[in-house]
């Protein structure tokens, strides 16, 4: 479906356009026209007259026009005002695309930005207790009251491990990211290259990362920050031999490491990638947290989606973890593949729960564009099957939290099947504290190497800024002091 947008003024459409996306998911959203070819217009016009603002909206299809128009009043200062007719210029449009299909389009109401539990912290932060969280999120955000219950656990499970202002000003986080991967697999849309010459391509990127590492690990050690976790990611961080490895780790310890090191995680997540040396090696550098990540435990999905191992390697992979004595694994599965429904989902979370992983977090397939999923398939099977996507989350929240596992970090992406969520549950104790720094977003977290994305918080009001690494590593490796010198100028800035 192609859908014209016209909205007066026009910086409505950022907050506008991903309500429309959630309401006709796969749609073809333009706004320069008239576009003659259209199926649907959505005309959306916002007026301010002093302290109230005027609405007036409507839908035009080959089935009719539907048309509604409605007063608010605004309340508190100039920037609020701003803030608060983006919200009602939102909660409005939501009424009117509901109103057009004849059903609610979300569960999570006009909430569609990533980082949907930074609002229930805002909330927490200016003193409001809990009973007053779930009626802001359900009356003024129109989430269903089930969504809205779900954001309070997360946050109020992850809270006590934010830092203070003053912590935060100090101790930072630290990301590596390893851009290659041993294949693509079939829904994939992340940074990552498929590994073919080991010599050739990983070479130049460990040169790379070794400037860039040691650039700011001099940085942040002269200016007496911290470093609180280590996340190595990528791609598929264990395509490194155990060399290379050990290289990377000494570059590490040499200016990151410190007793203020609470955590060090390497997403081990391709079992074809793993050996009992490798996660020994792992172990004696200091590792404590590994991911391991099937997705799925029944082998013909494996192969469709294209990973090269199957349920035995997964299994096999997280025995010679505990046999490295490594002590927590996290574990990483997707609902909504290609061919699975709730008996597929059901098989694998009987035989992930017999591996007691200390952390399973479930994914919502999201079909992202570069996935060659979403070239051969398109966006128009993203809503196929919506309701065996709700039944298999509804069904691993409900084995997982049956044998003690509870939630406490999550997000959600684009294009998301079933608008849900990802959400990751953990035994008490055992939360990943980069997770939930990175989510939500109270800590400077340095990210390096290939695509690697750098987060600066501003302590004061808790906003940040960004630096993106290129994904493409020898674009990567060509950039790499032009990257120094922005986060340079970034950490100075906080300081």
């Amino acid at each position: 479906m192609l859908i014209y947008c016209d909205f007066e003024p026009e910086g409505l459409y950022d907050g506008l356009h991903e309500l429309i996306r959630t309401a006709y998911p796969g749609a073809e959203i333009r706004r320069e026209g008239p576009c003659a070819e259209s199926e649907m217009t959505i005309r959306i016009k916002l007026l301010q007259n002093g302290k109230k603002i005027s609405l007036y909206g409507e839908v035009s299809s080959g089935m009719g026009k539907m048309s509604d128009e409605k007063e608010f009043g605004l309340a508190g200062d100039v920037a609020e005002e701003h803030n608060e007719a983006r919200k009602l210029a939102r909660v409005f449009t939501y009424g009117l695309l509901s109103k057009q299909l004849g059903r609610d389009i979300s569960s999570y109401g006009i909430l569609t930005g990533v980082r949907p539990v930074k609002l229930v912290h805002r909330f927490l932060d200016r003193g409001y207790d809990t009973g007053a969280v779930l009626q802001i999120l359900q009356k003024e955000y129109l989430l269903e009251e089930s969504k809205a219950r779900l954001l309070l656990e997360v946050a109020l499970n992850d809270r006590p491990y934010l830092l203070n202002k003053d912590e935060a000003e100090k101790l930072i986080s630290v990301y590596i990211g390893i851009p290659y991967c041993p294949s693509r697999c079939y829904y994939c849309s992340f940074p990552g290259a498929v590994l073919k010459d080991y010599e050739s391509e990983i070479a130049p990127l460990m040169k790379a990362m070794a400037k860039e590492i040691n650039a700011m690990g001099e940085y942040i050690k002269e200016n007496g920050i911290s470093v609180q976790s280590i996340y190595i990611g990528g791609g598929t961080p264990t395509v490194l031999s155990e060399a290379d490895l050990t290289r990377l780790f000494s570059l590490l310890y040499d200016k990151y490491v410190s007793e203020a090191t609470a955590e060090i995680t390497v997403e081990a997540g391709r079992p074809d990638t793993l050996s009992l040396s490798k996660l020994r090696t792992l172990k004696m550098l200091g590792v404590d947290r590994v991911c391991i990540n099937p997705q799925t435990m029944n082998d013909s999905t494996l192969k469709l989606i294209g990973r090269n191992h199957d349920e035995k390697g997964v299994v096999q992979s997280v025995e010679w973890a505990r046999q490295a004595g490594i002590k927590k694994i996290n574990m990483d599965l997707i609902v909504g593949l290609p061919g699975e429904d709730i008996q597929e989902n059901t098989y694998t979370a009987k035989k992930i729960l017999k591996l007691k992983a200390d952390n399973l977090t479930v994914h919502t397939l999201a079909l992202k564009r570069g996935s060659l999923m979403a070239e051969l398939e398109g966006k128009s099977r993203i809503e196929e099957r919506l309701r065996e996507v709700q039944k298999g989350v509804e069904l691993f929240s409900n084995l997982f939290r049956e044998q003690g596992y509870i939630p406490y970090y999550m997000y959600r992406q684009k294009y998301m099947k079933a608008n849900m969520e990802n959400i990751a549950f953990a035994m008490q104790g055992s939360f990943c504290l980069y997770n939930i720094q990175m989510i939500e977003e109270r800590q400077t977290i340095i990210g390096m190497g290939g695509g690697a994305a750098s987060k600066f918080v501003q302590t004061g009001d808790w906003s940040l800024s960004s630096v993106h690494n290129p994904k493409n590593p020898k674009t990567y490796c060509e950039s790499v002091e032009k990257l120094i010198k922005r986060k340079f100028d970034k950490l100075q800035a906080l300081n």
